[in-house]
Parts: structure tokens; C-alpha cells; sequence
């Protein structure tokens, strides 16, 4: 589920350079537009936050992942830029309840482990976004209609979905008795959520603008527009895969630190020097740098808080909001002096907020 999950993610957002052009949208208009996923996205997590105490996280999984099937297709069906938003609202909302349901299932599978195994489930994730990126980069190749594009990663979805259902079997409802509540970060949770807000923030502004960044900055034409994105996901995926052995031997501190360093260094060779290499360097020491960060903090936040789901629904309230701020944000700066500006700030913010001490379990 996290690789489908994966994949449904890069690939809408490997055709956000063609949707833009198709729907005539500038940078600004582009950001306003792109907060639909994220009002989708808080959305879905305030519903899976109370779901999962009633149900367990298998029903939000595979409720959010069958909202993803409907709603992923219509991104390009949007005659304009507030169908556009409302199809991304969809997504938004399939993809956050999918996503906090399979963060609680693998913390509940890691508390049977002597040690760190969620990063693992996170390098899934990101191999989910390789493959949708390359997978955009082929439909762009190609004249693929972003339509078709998205019409057959929702197919294999659902067919991902269907296969994975049987093995969903983590017992984490809430004890009887127990209300439902969605949580406000507080306590342990809230230095745990403003680090989740920066590596969120981070991914979230390579992801959308790294495409827009290369054709308008840097100059770049045709289908290696997506190429910065490539190496975003494929330093990302690299980082999950060693992120847990890492872990072992560095602690979750340092790797948030480090981390933080590393990828508000990539967005600092991104903002200054407007050259390919530079770009993909850069891009990809962001990956690499936030890899780890988000799984590494659901997996705390799951553990310090009562139940799994809850927790990750918690932090993700306040991480997930860099969606939901960041590209107005960033859009609006690149729409007034420019995206290299909005990168080093973010550079900036990044450094600052993953130095944050996280709790003790």
C-alpha cells in the first residue's frame, strides 16, 4: 500500500508542467490551485484520525485507497483551474486517510521488531514515486494525454489494492469504552509535528515546482523538465532503503538534524547556481536528506502517543499543512522575485526546524 500510494502521488505530480500549460495557469494561479490537495489532505486526516479509533487502520486504507481510484483520472478531465482544484481536493482527501491508515499498520508491525523497520516501509513509498515519475516521464515522451497518463496508474491502483487487502491485518482499534478524538499535537507530539511541517515542506516544494523550476529558470525544454523530480524520488528512495541500518547506528536525532542540513543545502545549490547539474544535484540532496525524516517521527509519534493511528494523525495535522501553505507560498514569491528566492528561504526554515529535540520514547 505504500507503494501505491507512492505512485499515485508522483504521478499526478510528474504532468503538473502540463497541466499548467494545458489550463494556462501562472506560477500564483498555479499555488492557489495546488492548495486543493491540501484542503483534501487535512480533510482526510481529520477523518482517518477518527476512523482508525472505531475501525483500526485497515478501513481507512482501503477507503482512501478507492477514493484515489475514483478521483486520480478526473485531475485530467478539469476544464479549468477550480475543476482542477476540486478533482486535487479528491485525491487529496483518498490519499491522506490511505496514508495515516498504512503509517499506523506499520508502526503496529514495528512494535514487533527490536528495532527500526518503518523507514523500510517508507523506501516502499518512494519507490511508489520513482516509478510514477518515470512513469510521467514516459507519458511525456510519448504525447500521452495526462488523462489516459493517470487513467492506468488508477487501474493498477486498484489492482495493487486488491492484492495487498488479504494481509492487512494489524489489530489496532481503539480499547472498548475508548472515544474517538482527533488529537491536537501537544506535549511529546508538537516538537515531533513542527519537524514533520519542515521535511513536509521540503518534499512537497521539490515535488511541485522542481518541473517548473528547470523549464523556467534553468531554461530546460521537453520531457528532462521532469528529470529534477526523477532525481529527487530516486535520492529519496536510496535514503529509505539504508534509512533504518542508518538509524542503528546514527539515532533518530541526528538523522533529523543531518538530514535538514543536507536538503536546505540541496535548495541553497538550487537557488544559486541555474544550471542542470546544479539543479539535479541539488534536488537530489533534498531527497536524500528527508528521506528518513517523515517515517522516522510518524514512528515516534506512534509510539508516545495512546494508540498508533492517532499519533500519526496528530503530527500529520501540522506537517501536512506545509500542503496546504507551501505552494501559494512558494508561488506567490516565485511570482514576485522568483523561485530560486523561494528555495533558499525554504532553505532556511528547514535548517531551523529539524534542529528541534524530539522526545523520548
Amino acid at each position: 500500500m505504500f507503494l501505491a500510494n507512492g505512485v499515485a502521488v508522483a504521478s499526478f505530480v510528474s504532468r503538473i508542467p502540463d497541466v499548467q500549460v494545458a489550463l494556462g495557469l501562472g506560477d500564483a494561479t498555479l499555488g492557489l490551485v495546488l492548495t486543493g490537495i491540501s484542503f483534501g489532505v487535512l480533510t482526510g486526516l481529520t477523518t482517518a484520525g477518527r476512523l482508525i479509533a472505531r475501525t483500526g487502520s485497515r478501513t481507512p486504507i482501503l477507503l482512501g485507497a478507492t477514493v484515489v481510484v475514483l478521483a486520480l483520472p478526473t485531475t485530467g478531465l478539469a476544464p479549468g483551474g477550480l475543476g482542477l482544484a476540486v478533482a486535487l481536493f479528491a485525491t487529496g482527501f483518498g490519499g491522506s486517510t490511505m496514508d495515516v491508515g498504512m503509517n499506523a499498520q506499520g508502526v503496529g508491525v514495528e512494535r514487533g521488531y527490536a528495532r527500526s523497520i518503518i523507514v523500510g516501509f517508507h523506501a516502499a513509498w518512494s519507490v511508489g514515486t520513482l516509478l510514477g515519475a518515470l512513469g510521467g516521464l514516459v507519458a511525456t515522451t510519448t504525447d500521452t494525454s495526462v488523462l489516459r497518463h493517470l487513467s492506468i496508474v488508477a487501474a493498477s491502483i486498484a489492482l495493487l489494492t486488491g492484492v495487498s487487502a488479504r494481509w492487512l491485518r494489524i489489530a489496532d482499534r481503539a480499547a472498548v469504552g475508548t472515544p474517538p478524538r482527533f488529537a491536537v499535537p501537544r506535549g511529546p507530539l508538537l516538537p515531533l509535528a513542527l519537524v514533520a511541517l519542515a521535511a513536509a515542506l521540503g518534499e512537497s516544494s521539490a515535488g511541485n515546482w522542481s518541473g517548473v523550476h528547470l523549464r523556467d529558470t534553468v531554461g530546460v525544454v521537453g520531457s528532462p523538465v521532469t528529470w529534477g523530480y526523477v532525481a529527487y524520488t530516486a535520492a529519496m528512495v536510496t535514503s529509505r532503503v539504508v534509512g533504518d541500518r542508518l538509524t542503528r547506528h546514527l539515532g533518530v536525532q541526528r538523522m533529523v538534524t543531518g538530514g535538514g542540513l543536507l536538503a536546505g543545502t540541496g535548495f541553497l545549490l538550487v537557488a544559486a547556481v541555474p544550471a542542470l547539474p546544479a539543479a539535479l544535484a541539488g534536488f537530489a540532496m533534498v531527497g536524500f536528506g528527508l528521506g528518513s525524516t517523515v517515517p522516522l517521527v510518524f514512528g515516534r509519534a506512534g509510539r508516545v502517543a495512546r494508540n498508533p493511528g492517532e499519533g500519526v494523525a496528530a503530527v500529520a495535522s501540522v506537517g501536512y499543512l506545509a500542503y496546504l501553505v507551501g505552494p501559494p507560498v512558494i508561488g506567490a514569491i516565485a511570482g514576485s522575485v522568483g523561485l530560486p528566492v523561494a528555495f533558499g528561504l525554504l532553505a532556511v526554515v528547514l535548517v531551523l526546524l529539524t534542529r528541534r529535540s524530539l522526545p523520548a520514547e
